[in-house]
């Protein structure tokens, strides 16, 4: 394409749009993402039925803490592999994202296999860890794979939203069999059915978009994309969606502790709407997009449920529980989406894997310390009032942070020295040396890091 100052040569989409399939249907790369993830969403659902009844149910009250806690520990253990190997790994597959999700998969459906008949042996824990490293490990191939599938940065929390739902349904369609199954059957005939289904997620991904890479070519670039992913705006939307998944995993043991010897079906009723929060949540996000940017999102999934678990405190019962866990998973899918929003449009192609390895890392710390915090004994009155505190103060801190990124200070929270190599666009960015230089002995008429992309 030509301009005024001659011509240059036009730039690759950042969103390059998929490969579809024309015909009398068409399929989208999209739909064959879908696809995969519904019957991954439906084998996991299946395999955590399983291991609740191990763990939890089938246990006494002090006993099963134990187990909780030990629960926990396997839960975070495997991200000290998902940060620094699978991350990366998404980013460097030599047969690009799909390959390794096509891998990820055939190991779960292994790992499931081999859990038929060692849900109650010493095998379980080792195999539960395997489970989830491989599960993580797909969610940020999956996370990864998404820019591909949409046509400009507008359409990403509208694909992630809809997958978010369709997790939600999925999860529900493969537990109530599931449920069933190990009511009646046992878990072993649970496990054989999450084996089949993650043998079709598995031959599903095959035909997923190649989404290879884009290869960074020189050290510069590298260390600008470096630079980046550690973006002000990143960095904040990732400390509010911390907060929540934190908040989510407190709620979910201090109502499942708080009303377990009560009545079971208590607990099933909350959880229940803690389920259809989240796909509210996951739909809600969507249509927030179409009036406000993503961080406008996770500030309002902040507040709303601060103001909820105020209100809940009147009650401190079963009532309460109910609207907290409705409005809690409500914030968290819609925080969730949007933060995955802002990491696909703002990180670069080449660094997805270690974007996002590196967050799911903090945010599933988050949520064990959350938990591990509701294992120790207290009433529901006083679990809705440490999470009034916790969002409270979460939203204080993040409104002053994105006011400070809107103003081009860096957060409180975050080192006042910025990397020298730090893009143009990110604000914040301090020129040095002789640029500097240049602009205050007048030869220059605006201070660097003012310009414009186009400028350059």
């Amino acid at each position: 394409m030509s301009g005024a100052g001659g011509w240059s040569p036009v730039r690759e989409p950042r969103y390059p749009r998929s490969p579809d399939i024309s015909g009398p249907r068409r399929v989208t790369g999209f739909m064959r993402l879908a696809r995969v993830h519904a019957f991954s969403a439906a084998g996991d659902a299946m395999i955590a039925v399983a291991l609740a009844d191990s763990l939890f149910f089938s246990v006494e009250a002090d006993a099963a803490r134990s187990s909780v806690l030990l629960y926990l520990f396997l839960t975070l253990t495997p991200f000290a592999l998902v940060a620094p190997l699978i991350g990366p790994a998404v980013d460097r597959a030599p047969g690009g994202r799909r390959l390794l999700i096509v891998l990820l998969n055939a190991g779960r459906a292994l790992t499931a296999f081999f859990m038929i008949g060692n849900v109650d042996s010493r095998l379980l824990f080792p195999l539960a860890f395997a489970v989830l490293v491989l599960g993580k490990g797909y969610a940020i191939a999956k996370a990864s794979i998404v820019p591909v599938t949409v046509r400009t940065e507008h359409e990403l929390v509208n694909r992630n939203s809809r997958l978010a739902v369709l997790s939600g349904v999925a999860g529900l369609v493969g537990g109530v069999p599931a449920w069933l199954l190990q009511r009646y059957a046992g878990s072993d005939w649970v496990m054989g059915v999450a084996t089949g289904v993650f043998l079709g997620s598995c031959v599903l991904a095959f035909r997923l978009p190649p989404a290879k890479v884009a290869l960074r070519t020189s050290p510069d670039e590298a260390g600008s994309a470096a630079a980046e992913i550690r973006g002000f705006g990143i960095r904040l939307a990732a400390s509010g969606t911390a907060m929540l998944r934190g908040v989510l995993g407190f709620m979910t043991f201090l109502v499942a502790f708080g009303l377990r010897d009560d009545a079971i079906w208590q607990v099933y009723l909350v959880g229940a709407f803690a389920m259809i929060g989240t796909l509210g949540g996951s739909a809600v996000a969507a249509r927030m997009r179409e009036g406000a940017r993503e961080e406008s999102i996770l500030q309002m999934m902040l507040l709303v449920p601060a103001v909820v678990c105020l209100l809940a405190i009147w009650d401190g019962g079963l009532k309460g529980a109910i609207a907290v866990a409705l409005v809690v998973g409500l914030a968290a899918a819609a925080g969730k989406v949007a933060f995955d929003s802002v990491v696909q449009r703002d990180a670069p192609n080449a660094d997805y894997g270690r974007s996002f390895g590196r967050f799911e890392t903090r945010f599933q710390l988050s949520w064990v310390v959350g938990s591990a915090l509701a294992v120790i004994p207290m009433s529901l009155r006083l679990g809705f009032i440490l999470i009034t505190l916790f969002l409270a103060a979460a939203v204080v801190l993040h409104l002053i942070g994105a006011k400070n990124v809107s103003r081009g200070k860096p957060p409180p929270s975050l080192p006042r020295h910025l990397p020298r190599n730090l893009p143009r666009h990110l604000p914040g960015r301090r020129p040095r040396g002789a640029a500097r230089r240049r602009w205050r002995e007048g030869e220059s008429p605006q201070p660097p890091g003012s310009e414009s992309p186009g400028d350059s």
